[in-house]
């Protein structure tokens, strides 16, 4: 062997080491990412049976990913790095690709709170000062997603009214048409869904209702789910749906907190996005109500469905509307109108709930990432008068909610 290559590899093994070393005798790390804005993963607990199944392993390679030293110079360096991907144009915008969605069929671990992620990468387009997710339209996923509405319909009782209510995402109303063409287009996606739709699933104009109010503060920049003004606007077409009159948004006491990052840039931690915040607008109900939230592991939690000690307790101020996403979760009002509706939702639901408890005497959320036992029975028990699938845009590109719903119903039979 050559003395050049002998130096190379000794020097290599020096680094290798002493890295190493410096991982092991380093403090602790903090427990959360203010650069990414994310919790950090914690060392995980070894047992014998958690060793030889893979769990140990798969965890602590996680929780070393996340504390190892120096990793948040590192990670600035990769996030410099990825300024040189997509195309900087003369308008200043870029692409940024990225993780998966949280649309998956199945997730390793089914932790409270947590998401779920697939194979499929997310395409952000960051302009100006806001990023969007592009759309990428899959007639097989949208087909599919209507398929399993429609199995579902014909599962229970007729008498139970059931609605479908599709979330546009913010890059639907970007103004810029040259970006526009980035993605396709959204509102011919929910069309083919709801061409196939049985005529007793009542369709939500959600669509309608933010193009409506385009203009104004819907969506958030940093983040890919909309405002609570948005789900207000998605709610309020659901009322004129069912025919019931929206409560009026001045009966609510409205609060703000400020500096949110959201997902996309946790994603992507473009400098653009932390330089112009969100502001994460939430309105306190007034209709008097008890929540429990049913964890993964079966336990049941009180919580509130809007609090904002939540976003100082989570790594998303998101978590401030339910939480969080759990498997399932009840509300019971007091009100006696014998009306109970259960939310099949992703988590753009997790805002729009909190504007149903004045119409309901119960109010149920289920969700199917997280949820595993049988929608038809759950509906049958708590006595259901109303079924509301809430999705973002996400099921007429990637078929992982339909999926879970249709192994669901065929379970069922």
């Amino acid at each position: 062997m050559k003395l050049q290559v002998k130096l190379n590899l000794i020097l290599f093994l020096v680094f290798i080491f002493g890295f190493a070393v410096v991982n092991l005798f380093r403090p602790q790390s903090q427990e959360m990412s203010q650069l990414e804005q994310r919790d950090i993963t914690k060392q995980p607990e070894f047992t014998v049976d958690r060793f030889f199944d893979g769990a140990y392993t798969r965890d602590f390679d996680n929780y070393f990913s996340d504390n190892f030293a120096f990793r948040t110079s590192l990670v600035q360096v990769g996030t410099g790095l990825k300024e040189l991907k997509g195309f900087p144009d003369e308008d200043g915008a870029s692409i940024v690709v990225q993780g998966g969605d949280n649309m998956a069929v199945s997730q390793t671990d089914k932790g409270e709170g947590s998401s779920v992620t697939d194979v499929n990468s997310s395409q952000y387009l960051i302009f100006k000062d806001r990023a969007f997710t592009a759309f990428k339209y899959s007639a097989p996923a949208a087909e599919m997603y209507a398929d399993a509405l429609n199995r579902f319909r014909d599962s229970v009782d007729s008498k139970v009214r059931v609605y479908s209510l599709l979330a546009p995402t913010s890059i639907e109303f970007i103004e810029n048409e040259k970006y526009k063409e980035l993605s396709d287009s959204q509102k011919d996606a929910f069309a083919h869904i709801n061409g196939l739709l049985d005529e007793e699933i009542g369709q939500v104009d959600a669509y309608g209702g933010l193009n409506d109010h385009k203009d104004e503060y819907v969506y958030f920049r940093t983040d890919h789910h909309w405002t609570a003004l948005g789900a207000y606007y998605a709610y309020s077409k659901l009322m004129e749906k069912i025919g019931e009159t929206p409560v009026p948004l001045s009966k609510y006491k409205k609060n703000d907190i400020k500096e949110f990052l959201g997902t996309a840039y946790k994603q992507t931690l473009k400098n653009e996005l932390k330089t112009h915040p969100d502001t994460l607008t939430y309105y306190t109900p007034f209709t008097s109500y008890t929540y429990t939230m049913h964890s993964s592991t079966g336990k049941a939690i009180q919580r509130k469905v809007v609090d904002p000690n939540y976003a100082k307790n989570s790594s998303t101020f998101y978590a401030v509307f339910l939480g969080g996403d759990f498997p399932w979760g009840e509300i019971k009002t007091n009100n006696n109108n014998g009306k109970r509706i259960v939310v099949v939702k992703d988590s753009y639901a997790n805002a729009f709930i909190p504007f149903l408890l004045p119409h309901f005497e119960k109010v149920y959320y289920l969700d199917p990432r997280h949820f595993n036992e049988s929608l038809t029975e759950f509906v049958k028990e708590q006595k259901i008068t109303d079924v509301l699938f809430l999705n973002n845009s996400t099921v007429a590109r990637n078929d992982g909610i339909a999926k879970l719903l249709i192994e669901e119903l065929d379970a069922a039979k």
